[in-house]
């Protein structure tokens, strides 16, 4: 992009990346839900045994409505972020409070009820969280 420093290119270029796994991913939680949760289980099983027990398969999609408006809100605010860094950079503190939020919460939740999937979910959005903080911190 032509007049736009490296940082906000470099920026740029994740948020292309996380609407693309915010996108792909929503439509695995919404469709798929339960496929995921048995995944993470499978994996819980493999990498640590009878360690952790398995997370309950969900039996309702209320919850899910919500997970997929947060998704898809994410996704908007990566592809303005990425049409015009410059001018919506402050966006990304909305995407920085969710990744927050939902790593601390989930660390929380793997501390109380040992299921891998909170592990698996602070150890994806733990990483989101920081690889954004720190490439927005050097684009301001």
């Amino acid at each position: 992009m032509e007049g736009i420093n490296s940082e906000l290119i470099y920026l740029r270029n994740w948020m292309i990346i996380c609407a693309i796994v915010f996108f792909v991913s929503s439509l695995y939680f919404l469709f798929l839900q339960n496929r995921l949760l048995n995944q993470l289980n499978t994996l819980s099983r493999w990498l640590f045994k009878d360690r952790f027990p398995p997370i309950p398969l969900s039996t309702e999609k209320f919850w899910l409505v919500l997970t997929t408006s947060m998704m898809v809100m994410l996704v908007v605010i990566c592809i303005f972020v990425a049409v015009n860094p410059e001018k919506y950079i402050m966006m990304v503190v909305i995407m920085l409070f969710s990744k927050f939020c939902s790593s601390a919460l989930y660390l929380v939740l793997f501390l109380r009820d040992k299921h891998f999937a909170y592990l698996a979910g602070t150890l994806t959005d733990g990483p989101i969280f920081i690889i954004t903080l720190i490439l927005w911190l050097i684009a301001i």
